[in-house]
């Protein structure tokens, strides 16, 4: 999660940061506003929730027997969490990487960008990162039924 507390202005964001929940906390006089402040811890505690069921998910045992997936991402990823995950992990199949996350889905760019990172990384097949539902609306063998 981003709090975003600046005044004036940043010359750049940061595309680390790129799939993280935002909330903007304004001044008031000469302290920050109570209301933004009580938003941030709001949107906190719903991302540690939210995580925390996505990791029951991950652990639950029928759920990893049923669904073919590689890696359980807790967040949508990008090339740096691809490339950490990769270093740790030694994906087998003739398929590409299989990387189920939370919505939002990805768009075009963002999943040829994961494609672009996986072939540097030596990952010749590439890269299927889906959301639960985008997996579960494929139905049959790739929704795990």
């Amino acid at each position: 999660m981003v709090v975003d507390a600046l005044v004036d202005r940043e010359l750049r964001g940061s595309f680390l940061m790129d799939h993280l929940p935002r909330v903007r906390v304004r001044q008031s006089g000469d302290d920050w506003a109570v209301a933004d402040l009580l938003r941030a811890l709001t949107v906190l505690v719903d991302e540690c929730l939210k995580h925390a069921l996505w990791r029951r998910q991950q652990d639950c045992d029928d759920a990893r027997l049923r669904l073919p997936v590689d890696w359980w991402a807790p967040h949508a990823p990008e090339p740096s969490t691809l490339l950490r995950w990769l270093r740790g992990h030694h994906p087998a199949g003739d398929g590409p990487v299989r990387i189920l996350h939370p919505d939002p889905p990805l768009g075009t760019a963002e999943r040829e960008v994961l494609n672009e990172a996986a072939a540097l990384a030596g990952i010749g097949k590439g890269v299927e990162a889906l959301t639960l539902l985008e997996l579960t609306a494929r139905g049959g063998e790739h929704a795990g039924e």
